[in-house]
């Protein structure tokens, strides 16, 4: 096939399938993880929460004080998945000495069509590099995204069939009397492998290639911050990122380049598009923090 019947059968594939939902949880001032074994933990959870529910997990993300996921499925069972980790991670919270999550915001968000759910996608898999993270896209270990296009992954170690595991370890890893969960799962050093529960062949299916995928989630970082501002969620880019994109608005090879008033006009354009901070733009931009200051005055804290 060419590329455009490639892209035809994506777009095939989304309106045949459905419908898509993207879910995040409210950013909160205290650490959800703060160790190896509270990502562990979190991740056990993810996999309980979602088991027996008729849900494709298509992308997930956890970052240590919120996370996000990307289902394909019906809306009232992404509630009762929600419903099933806040109380989860709530009484987990409870046990570490922190405030219950019994009023934890998790939104919840339709997606209508493959542009935006390719964007939400990519979205999760950049969010750990966003947040300015010392890992690649794809190199985080708590999020489905090292698992996408990633042919490595038939040929790395394995873990044990859950159904392999004692009562006692079945019980220490979910939490719960109850161990009757998915054949699919598989368990190292107490981690449900997210390659047991995370649907990433399905995600895959929405790019027209892998040559694709890896091409917008590393140069299409625009779309971050229009996915950000979507579903509420505060990111700054990278400055090497905001450079390029810049450098692409007026066609320049450098942004010294600009004009005065395109400076201007391109600060207003970083803080309504990119939500760049003033310190951000002072230094893409090379003026004055001042000046910047004025431009955008920052509010007096009372």
């Amino acid at each position: 096939m060419n590329y455009w019947e490639r892209e035809n059968r994506c777009e095939r594939i989304f309106r045949e399938g459905g419908p898509f939902f993207i879910v995040t949880t409210e950013n909160l001032p205290w650490l959800l993880f703060s160790s190896e074994q509270e990502f562990k933990d979190g991740t056990n959870m993810m996999a309980v929460a979602l088991a027996g529910l008729e849900l494709r997990l298509l992308n997930d993300v956890e970052m240590n004080n919120h996370l996000h996921f990307l289902f394909e499925g019906p809306c009232g069972q992404v509630e009762e998945f929600a419903d099933r980790f806040r109380k989860m991670m709530s009484r987990y919270q409870i046990k570490r000495g922190n405030p219950s999550l019994a009023q934890w915001d998790i939104q919840i968000k339709p997606i209508s069509d493959l542009r935006n759910l390719r964007n939400a996608i990519l979205y999760i898999s950049r969010n750990p590099y966003v947040a300015g993270r010392d890992v690649t896209p794809t190199g985080y270990r708590w999020s489905g995204a090292h698992l996408m296009f990633n042919e490595n992954i038939t040929h790395c170690s394995r873990g044990i069939p859950f159904n392999k595991l004692t009562y006692r370890e079945k019980r220490c890893i979910v939490q719960s009397r109850i161990i009757d969960f998915p054949v699919t799962w598989e368990v190292l050093d107490g981690l449900i492998l997210r390659s047991g529960f995370v649907d990433y062949r399905r995600a895959e299916a929405f790019f027209e290639s892998a040559h694709q995928y890896f091409y917008m989630l590393t140069r299409k970082v625009e779309a971050d911050a229009e996915t950000a501002r979507w579903i509420g969620e505060i990111i700054q880019l990278p400055n090497e990122d905001v450079f390029r994109i810049v450098s692409d608005w007026y066609k320049v090879k450098t942004v010294s380049l600009l004009l005065p008033d395109q400076r201007l006009e391109a600060a207003r354009r970083m803080k309504a598009e990119l939500m760049s901070g003033n310190k951000q733009i002072a230094q893409v931009l090379r003026l004055p923090i001042d000046q910047v200051n004025q431009f955008f005055p920052v509010p007096k804290s009372s």
